[in-house]
C-alpha cells in the first residue's frame, strides 16, 4: 500500500498535463489562429484589428506557449505583411511585439523564455535588424544589426532568416 501511495505521490504532478497545453496553432477559419491542445480541443483565437490572416506559427520547447506573427493588407501592396508577433499561453494573449516596419521571421530562444525576431522594410534591407525579447516581461535583452549569413552572429539570431 505504501508503495502505491509512493507511486501515485510521485506521478502526481505529471497526471493530465498535457491535456490543457497547446501542441500546435494553425490558421483557422477567416484568418484566425487556432490552437489545438493534446486532448484534441481547440481555440479559436479573436482576430487583431485590421488582421487578414496568420503565418509563421510556432510551438516553444515547453510545449506550453505558442506564437504567430499577424498579417495585415495594405494599400500599397497586393500581398499581406506582418506587423505584430503574438505569444499565446494559458488561454489567452500573454504578449504582443510590434514592429515600425515589417517582421521577416521569429523564432523561440532560451526553451520559450525569449523569443528572437528579424523586422525590416518591406523591401531591400541592407543590414538584418534583429531583437532578442524576454516573452514574461516584453524586455528587450539585446539587438543586433548585421549580416545573418555571417559566421559572427550571435547564438540567438540562429534560427531567424530573409
Amino acid at each position: 500500500r505504501m508503495h502505491l501511495f509512493l507511486l501515485l505521490f510521485a506521478l502526481a504532478p505529471h497526471i493530465g498535463t498535457s491535456q490543457g497545453r497547446p501542441v500546435v496553432v494553425s490558421a483557422g477559419p477567416n484568418g484566425t489562429a487556432q490552437i489545438t491542445r493534446a486532448d484534441g480541443s481547440t481555440t479559436t483565437v479573436p482576430k487583431e484589428r485590421g488582421q487578414v490572416g496568420i503565418s509563421d506559427p510556432q510551438t516553444s520547447p515547453d510545449d506550453r506557449t505558442v506564437g504567430w506573427l499577424v498579417d495585415y493588407s495594405t494599400e500599397s501592396l497586393s500581398y499581406p505583411i506582418s506587423e505584430t508577433l503574438i505569444i499565446w499561453r494559458a488561454g489567452k494573449v500573454l504578449r504582443r511585439f510590434g514592429t515600425e516596419q515589417v517582421f521577416y521571421s521569429w523564432t523561440f530562444y532560451a526553451h520559450g523564455k525569449q523569443v528572437a525576431y528579424h523586422t525590416g522594410p518591406t523591401h531591400g534591407e541592407q543590414k538584418s535588424h534583429c531583437e532578442l525579447h524576454e516573452v514574461e516581461s516584453g524586455r528587450r535583452l539585446a539587438v543586433w544589426d548585421g549580416d545573418l549569413e555571417s559566421s559572427g552572429r550571435p547564438d540567438w539570431t540562429t534560427g531567424l532568416n530573409h
